[in-house]
């Protein structure tokens, strides 16, 4: 257990080991996501290098985050299950950022319908997907500015369970294949003082995505989204993290590509629409070297097309807490329990609760 206490405190940290060792982390996985239902899994996951600052070759300071390979399995009460890896590459002095991916899945969700067209009452669908991420960035000069460029592919086997909602607004068919795939473009902007749990700076994007039988998809679409993440260290003890986020699609999109509002206490793709916009409030209170309490709070709406389907106001609220599980990363893991507007969820959280 050396490797796992930090000789300055005597706490529990597994700075050194993800740091120094070879080989592979098992991480187990919680799964407590509402629109799936509790279940489980592990990852192995490994960082390449430490996470220090370096020089650049213009002679600026700059923390450098460490590259993290990782595969994950799991799967979930209502017979979701997955597994994928990916590889999050920091190159050339964080001048050059790689995001790759790859995985498959089978899940069973509930569907709404775009802008709640299916009254509240959800029917029941069956995908099998592979998915698949290329994505490289590249910083601008010295600045904080990142220019980016992306492929994305989702494949897809659907069937949806027998409704008296038939036909279902949105679906061809009980039982169809879809394939969506495009290029997007991206700028933006990272200061953050830490990747996993940040304390000051600014994350922001703009990216603008074409869809079609061009990059190998079935429909035609564009998709754009837009968001900011702002982190301000209020005192030695207080943080305040600022959330905003809007997302649209336009053209003839598949419905697992229609926005949805991401936000803790409410199911994943429970309320979608042709626009999406929320925005939310977090504050973390350092009562201890270890420990943080943290509050949280936000608002979102979806807009149809024809503006006489548009949600209310989405509110959602909730408390958590965190450890500080590997110091030298700033690696902080906990969790969070949440009210949104029909039910209350809790998440297992490593890293910032704001990862999409």
């Amino acid at each position: 257990m050396d490797g796992f206490i930090d000789p300055r405190d005597g706490y529990l940290d597994t700075s050194d080991w993800l740091a120094t060792r070879t080989g592979f982390l098992p991480v187990p996985i919680i799964i407590t996501e509402p629109a799936v239902g509790y279940g489980g899994g592990a990852a192995l996951a490994f960082f390449h290098g430490r996470f220090k600052g370096t020089k650049t070759p213009g002679g600026k300071d700059r923390r450098i985050p460490p590259s993290v390979s990782a595969i994950a399995a799991g799967g979930t009460e209502n017979g979701t299950w997955f597994l994928g890896g990916g590889h999050l590459g920091i190159w050339r002095h964080d001048t050059i950022r790689y995001t790759g991916g790859a995985g498959y899945a089978d899940v069973v969700m509930d569907y709404y319908g775009s802008n709640g067209g299916l009254g509240g009452k959800p029917v029941r669908f069956e995908s099998t997907a592979f998915g698949l991420l290329q994505e490289l960035q590249f910083r601008l000069g010295e600045s904080n500015f990142f220019a980016g460029v992306s492929y994305r592919l989702v494949d897809t086997s659907n069937e949806f369970h027998l409704s008296s909602v038939f036909p279902i607004p949105g679906i061809p068919a009980l039982k169809f294949d879809s394939r969506s795939a495009g290029v997007s473009l991206s700028l933006n902007y990272d200061d953050r003082d830490n990747m996993f749990t940040p304390s000051e700076g600014l994350d922001a994007e703009l990216k603008l995505g074409n869809y079609g039988s061009a990059w190998g998809g079935d429909d035609s679409f564009n998709k754009f989204r837009g968001y900011a993440k702002y982190y301000h260290r209020l005192s030695d003890t207080w943080v305040m993290g600022l959330r905003g986020d809007t997302e649209g699609v336009d053209g003839d999109a598949p419905f697992y590509e229609y926005p949805f509002i991401d936000m803790r206490g409410i199911k994943v793709m429970r309320y979608q629409g042709k626009r999406t916009a929320l925005g939310e409030l977090e504050l973390r209170w350092s009562f201890h070297p270890r420990w943080t309490l943290v509050g949280f709070g936000g608002v979102g709406k979806t807009w149809a097309s024809d503006g006489k389907n548009d949600s209310d106001a989405l509110y959602s609220k909730g408390l958590g807490f965190r450890y500080l599980i590997a110091r030298k990363l700033g690696l902080q893991v906990g969790v969070d329990i949440a009210r949104g507007p029909e039910e209350t969820a809790f998440y297992i959280q490593v890293g910032s609760a704001w990862k999409r």
